[in-house]
Order: C-alpha cells, then sequence, then structure tokens
C-alpha cells in the first residue's frame, strides 16, 4: 500500500544584495548590505547579515585601515568605530526604506 506525500509548509526566502552611495563631502561611502527576506502572510520581514562600508576619496577607493587612520588623526583615537555603527544605522535604515520588499 502506497503512502502519499503530502506538502504541508513551504518557506521561501530571498537572499538579497543592495548597494549604495553617499557623498559625504570629502569623502564618499559605498555600502553593500546584505539580507535574508522572508515572506510573512502580506509582508516580508528581513535578516540583514551583513552592512560592509569601504571608503572613497576624490571617486577612488581606499584602502580600510588608511581610511580608518585618517579618521582618527582628524577627530581623535578609537573615533571611527562609533562613526562606522552609526554610518551602517544610516545605511540600514534606508535599505529597510527602499526595499521593494515591505515590512508593513
Amino acid at each position: 500500500m502506497s503512502k502519499k506525500i503530502k506538502k504541508v509548509d513551504e518557506v521561501t526566502d530571498l537572499s538579497v544584495y543592495t548597494k549604495f552611495i553617499k557623498d559625504e563631502g570629502m569623502f564618499q561611502i559605498e555600502a553593500s548590505v546584505y539580507s535574508m527576506v522572508e515572506q510573512k502572510e502580506q509582508f516580508y520581514g528581513h535578516d540583514i547579515s551583513e552592512i560592509e562600508l569601504k571608503f572613497l576619496i576624490n571617486g577612488k577607493k581606499v584602502q580600510y585601515t588608511g581610511f580608518k587612520t585618517l579618521y582618527e588623526q582628524l577627530y581623535g583615537k578609537d573615533t571611527f568605530g562609533d562613526f562606522y555603527y552609526e554610518k551602517s544605522e544610516e545605511f540600514e535604515k534606508e535599505y529597510l526604506k527602499t526595499s521593494p520588499y515591505k515590512t508593513k
């Protein structure tokens, strides 16, 4: 006697990569936002796994450690971590605001 297989659930997660550029005047920030998006009824849940920031001066990418050193020489020792965190939060908000996968 054959038993029927019955599908009871399916979850579709989308791997999303979004790239932003922000001009800060003296330099630019390129942000890469990596997330997983899961549909929850009519809306979507976003699990942001990483926000990677790269820095550009005059439109050319610069080394992370070089930019960090320059930033801390200008603004003081141990200031870069807070700056990086604030900018990451700013890009996270922009990602959620501009995503085609709406949260509400």
